[in-house]
């Protein structure tokens, strides 16, 4: 017993230099190839002269994956302490012998592969799901942080690809949106983490995710994205990019310009109805899936049980996901989420989750895919989604709508008794694995 620990802490940590080495290589040649490719079709260009800009590249993408893995693990935080009540301040503890972690051991990914997934001081085991989720928060913060910055993945912005070199335009203007977009995801990943432990989502949560998502888009027109209408409305690209000279504007002019929002009244509506459409349609869409996830809500006769617990909560979800990228594309979102949640029952069984859970756990997952594929997706013409120059495809809208009453074929929470006693939300958190529970995942 006490070899094979051995064994696999050193594996452990073999893995972790493996990471390290491996990302370092990967930059590398990332650089190296692109510089290349670069110089070659531009004769008046030198490899160093086109390898800076690449170096940016890997600059900005650690930056955001760094970030990403520190949100996760504070997530780790928040979906275990918040459905208990508990506050996620203050330091991180082994549940078991109270010592406090060091600094070096809450090095997010790294940290628990240093320690062979291990407490430092009793030995006891610390569940994988720590790393998994800082390491799948640090890919979405990554990925869509990069692209956003530099301005490919966002509609109505002007195409990236007219700069010769493609180097980011850093400023308050293109920090806010992404910033914006990166705490709605890391909102979306909570809530589906807690819901995945089959935990009602915390008023508290709650309260933030709606005065980030809804009072920084009141703020903030532009991060709207795209409009509520089905017609492009005037001046839309004028509100998305701003004017040229405000395009690098410091923030004390965005503390102007948000003056400035809130004294124009037909913009301030415009946001309002944003938000109200986004919010019903959360609501329709909850409601057309509760026949899958919650059949026995009702929030008349049974408003406190915890099947409508999981109706509200399922709202919640949703709404993120409809003020996030608008009412238009949500029902894409929910379909790819509910696909997703079917595939992944084959790994995560009724001993683990129930058919909710692994739908909340795919639904951040489906929402970055689209922020991360956002213009081209609205671009192709195939997918429900706002309005361009050439008019709004309304019959995909419509057939996307529509296809959503037909998630239950494929994604039902089932009848059996077993699992509607899995389906009752416990009276403490319910980790993800068996051993979950002998570990705080305070990292």
């Amino acid at each position: 017993m006490i070899a094979r620990r051995s064994r696999r802490f050193h594996s452990y940590r073999k893995l972790a230099v493996a990471i390290a080495i491996g990302y370092l290589v990967a930059a590398a040649i990332y650089t190296a190839v692109t510089a290349i490719l670069f110089a070659s079709g531009h004769g008046h260009w030198s490899f160093q002269e086109a390898a800076l800009p690449r170096l940016n590249d890997v600059v900005v993408f650690t930056f955001f994956a760094v970030c990403g893995a520190s949100v996760g693990s504070f997530l780790n935080v928040v979906v275990w302490r918040m459905p208990q009540g508990l506050s996620v301040n203050g330091h991180s503890f082994c549940p078991r012998c109270r010592n406090t972690l060091r600094v070096r051991d809450n090095v997010p990914i790294f940290g628990w592969l240093w320690l062979g997934g291990r407490c430092r001081d009793c030995r006891l085991p610390i569940s994988s799901r720590y790393p998994i989720v800082e390491a799948a928060v640090a890919m979405t913060f990554a990925c869509i942080g990069t692209l956003e910055l530099y301005g490919w993945n966002l509609p109505y912005h002007p195409s990236p690809f007219r700069s010769g070199m493609l180097t980011p335009m850093v400023s308050t203007y293109s920090i806010v949106p992404v910033t914006y977009h990166l705490v709605g995801l890391a909102i979306a990943w909570a809530m589906g983490l807690i819901r995945y432990d089959r935990n009602g989502i915390p008023a508290r949560l709650v309260y933030f995710a709606a005065a980030w998502l809804m009072i920084g888009m009141i703020l903030v027109p532009a991060l709207a994205s795209v409009p509520w209408q089905l017609t492009l409305p005037e001046g839309w690209y004028t509100l998305i990019n701003g004017e040229p000279r405000a395009r690098h504007s410091t923030p004390a002019h965005l503390g102007e310009a948000i003056l400035q929002n809130l004294a124009n009244v037909p913009l301030l509506i415009n946001t309002l109805v944003r938000i109200l459409t986004a919010l019903v349609a959360a609501c329709f869409f909850a409601r057309v899936m509760a026949r899958a996830l919650c059949p026995q809500a009702n929030l008349k006769t049974d408003p406190l049980s915890n099947h409508t617990q999981r109706l509200v909560d399922l709202v919640m979800m949703i709404a993120v996901v409809a003020l996030t990228v608008g009412w238009q594309s949500t029902s894409g979102v929910l379909i790819a989420a509910s696909l997703f949640a079917c595939v992944a029952g084959r790994w995560f069984g009724p001993d683990r989750t129930d058919a909710m859970g692994r739908f909340s756990l795919c639904l951040p997952v489906a929402l970055a895919l689209q922020v991360l594929f956002w213009r081209p997706l609205m671009d192709s013409g195939f997918w429900p989604s706002a309005p361009t120059l050439a008019g709004s495809n309304r019959g995909v809208i419509l057939g996307f709508a529509m296809a959503t009453l037909c998630i239950p074929l494929w994604l039902r929470q089932s009848a059996s008794p077993e699992s509607q006693n899995a389906s009752a939300e416990p009276e403490s958190p319910s980790p993800l694995h068996p051993s979950d529970s002998d570990s705080d995942p305070d990292e």
